[in-house]
């Protein structure tokens, strides 16, 4: 009998949040009896940080899958594991390699070699450029494995559809042109969370916690890498309720995939009920403006009102002050966040019950 641990309860609107020491923490529209279109996100974080995640949707005995990023060795074996006991198959329609780098793409060798796969998105830089990185090694490892299990191989630009979802970044022309020239550059000094900056949220979280309501402490002048923004911006929309998966995407690449978003008459702030946090809640990845544009503008205290979720992994030994700093500025908008450092995240919509028990968010007298 599996032991199960109750942390804590969270109700707002239809949502609950539920935990489960092995397959981790839920939040759940789902019902018993009848069924309609749903669909459910699980997130497979790895010790280190990175995620595997999957999205199955659809209806009884028409059920697709989506793997979006392989995280580890050790979150894609238990990504497979989920699907074969939790989804009952052994196939994904797609996979979409969203980011470069080890961390995030290390674990779809696992998934390609257990799973049966429709179709792998992934970015080509070798077809573009002859000024190859490291951060390239691995996603060219995975094509040719891709093509020897004759699995076809699609680049992902926005305007792409890749079965309820539609990439929102980056461009062609932008990946091609601005970020692959830009690969392994290093960085601006005194770019992103300063130390002022850490100094400033430390007085404030000793403080009231209407003090930290009250003033945000993201980082004024943000930079990511060329790597982390060329990373694969998903939205999708199922019945009207949106899923926002982002990967390692910087300002620059969320600024673009809102006003994509806008260009094509999607409602972000609107229809938005869960959205990864860029990688692993860091706050580098984010600013005032993007989270205005991505879930709406601060509401005050006396008018919170929770209608959407937040998911974000972290290293087991990474400090809370970065998490915590993105968690505070999503409640401002009606946001709660769930982070994890080991277990397993779900997120659902009329899809079946897995009896799971409560978990609590991160935030701001959360």
């Amino acid at each position: 009998m599996m032991q199960i641990l109750l942390l804590a309860t969270v109700r707002f609107l239809l949502h609950t949040v539920f935990f489960h020491r092995s397959i981790c923490i839920s939040l759940n529209d789902a019902f018993e009896g009848s069924f309609s279109l749903g669909y459910e996100v699980d997130l497979f974080p790895g010790a280190d940080g990175g995620a595997a995640i999957v999205v199955r949707w659809g209806a009884p005995g028409n059920y697709r899958l989506l793997v979006y990023d392989g995280g580890t060795p050790a979150a894609a074996e238990q990504l497979v594991k989920h699907v074969r006991e939790h989804c009952l198959t052994s196939h994904a329609d797609h996979v979409v390699i969203p980011h470069p780098r080890r961390k995030h793409a290390g674990g779809l060798e696992v998934v390609l070699d257990q799973l049966s796969i429709g179709e792998v998105w992934m970015h080509r830089p070798w077809a573009h450029t002859d000024r190859l990185s490291e951060a390239t090694t691995v996603a060219r490892q995975l094509e040719e494995l891709a093509l020897a299990r004759e699995i076809p191989v699609h680049e992902p630009f926005a305007g792409t559809v890749i079965g309820p979802f539609t990439v929102l970044s980056p461009s062609r022309s932008w990946y091609v042109e601005g970020l692959l020239p830009a690969f392994e550059a290093a960085l601006p000094p005194a770019t992103g969370l300063t130390l002022a900056d850490a100094a400033r949220w430390i007085r404030l979280a000793s403080a009231a916690v209407g003090s930290r309501w009250d003033v945000e402490t993201l980082p004024r002048d943000p930079a990511t890498s060329a790597e982390d923004e060329s990373s694969v911006v998903l939205y999708g929309e199922f019945e009207g309720r949106g899923v926002l998966l982002t990967s390692n995407a910087g300002v620059r690449a969320l600024s673009d995939a809102c006003t994509f978003a806008e260009y094509l008459g999607l409602g972000l702030p609107s229809n938005l009920r869960l959205m990864q946090v860029p990688n692993d809640g860091n706050p580098d990845h984010l600013s005032s403006r993007v989270l205005d544009r991505l879930m709406g503008e601060r509401l005050p205290r006396d008018q919170r009102h929770y209608t959407k979720t937040a998911f974000m992994s972290a290293a087991r030994d990474a400090a809370p002050m970065g998490y915590t700093i993105v968690a505070d500025a999503l409640m401002r908008r009606g946001v709660l966040s769930f982070q994890t450092q080991g277990p397993q995240l779900h997120h659902a919509h009329e899809m079946p019950q897995r009896h799971w028990l409560p978990a609590g968010p991160v935030g701001a007298g959360a």
